[in-house]
């Protein structure tokens, strides 16, 4: 709703088929601290999904068109080809759509309006210099591009059409990737509070990209992870102008999320930017997320994220998922 606070951040014209809301909770290794973070329903992540990004004509996309039926044009399935597929030939090759759908996180404001790309604000439990007990709060936000929010983007490959081998049936893939900015505040170690300054942030954006575990759909919901064994990596760079920017990339396997080393930590001089990132950062830290089913709306509510006639995603926020599976060596 124009005027809101939020509102200027989300798309402000129709850029896909069907739009709604969803919530989310979560649950993530921290593998420096050996702790697991939980963003469970008291507190759950909110998302306003545009569904059905628009796609027609690729180079200005007016319009959504479903792929790979009526004649319209089909994506080879980049996961998953039976062993006779020869790639010169897209006739050998198993095929099918491609439905791209943007997330934006919108917390609710009490006030009315959603404090737009805020993905959460959690209490978390850490380890200082190996043994010391600390807190802190964790935020994260979808970054800005040139002023623009920058929201996930899921992308849902099916397997319309058998290519050269009859039997084959591929399974649809969905992969939600996309970027997060990550800041530490309000820490205390040992019971002291400890003055981080207004910019303790990890140097860089978390690359974050996150695979269906089972059956997943946008409107539907179901689990999203991202650890190690649980997708392969694509079998060559993606070839089909609808993967729009992803158009080109080699899509590793699934694995943890990194966490980079922070900067801007502290006040008066004092750098604290190491002993945070000790307690913080590294390599893959897996992730088990959970999504409710999705509540439709002509325009999303943001007077009043509750307000629904079907669907309330309020009213069937998911449990907290079970921890997500530890990288070996870790258990």
């Amino acid at each position: 709703m124009s005027g809101l606070p939020g509102s200027e951040d989300l798309p402000q014209e129709k850029i896909a088929l069907t739009q709604g809301l969803v919530t989310l909770t979560q649950t993530a290794a921290a593998r420096a601290s050996k702790m697991f973070i939980t963003i469970g329903p008291d507190s759950p992540i909110w998302g306003g999904l545009y569904q059905g990004l628009y796609n027609t004509p690729i180079e200005n996309p007016v319009s959504y068109a479903a792929l790979c039926i009526r004649g319209r044009p089909c994506v080879v399935n980049p996961f998953d080809q039976p062993d006779c597929a020869d790639p010169s030939d897209p006739t050998t090759m198993n095929q099918g759509s491609l439905l791209r759908v943007a997330i934006y996180a919108v917390s609710p404001l009490t006030s009315g309006g959603v404090d737009a790309g805020l993905v959460a604000r959690v209490p978390v439990n850490l380890v200082a210099f190996g043994s010391i007990p600390a807190t802190a709060t964790l935020t994260l936000r979808q970054p800005k591009l040139n002023g623009k929010l920058r929201p996930f983007t899921a992308n849902i490959w099916d397997g319309k059409i058998k290519g050269c081998d009859p039997s084959s049936t591929p399974p649809t893939t969905t992969m939600v990737e996309g970027q997060l900015e990550v800041t530490l505040s309000d820490l205390t170690v040992d019971g002291v509070p400890v003055d981080l300054g207004k910019s303790c942030r990890t140097e860089s954006l978390v690359d974050l990209r996150m695979w269906n575990e089972g059956a997943y759909t946008p409107g539907g919901g179901g689990t999203l992870a991202a650890y190690d064994g649980l997708h392969g990596p694509s079998l060559g760079p993606l070839n089909s102008p609808y993967h729009q920017e992803l158009d080109g990339q080699q899509i590793p396997a699934s694995t943890g999320i990194t966490i980079p080393p922070f900067t801007g930590c502290g006040v008066g001089g004092e750098d604290l930017s190491p002993i945070v990132s000790a307690m913080a950062s590294g390599p893959n830290n897996p992730v088990r997320a959970v999504q409710s089913p999705m509540a439709s709306f002509d325009e999303l509510p943001l007077d009043d994220l509750g307000t629904c006639s079907n669907v309330c995603p309020k009213d069937v926020i998911p449990d907290v998922p079970a921890n997500p599976p530890l990288p070996e060596g870790d258990e």
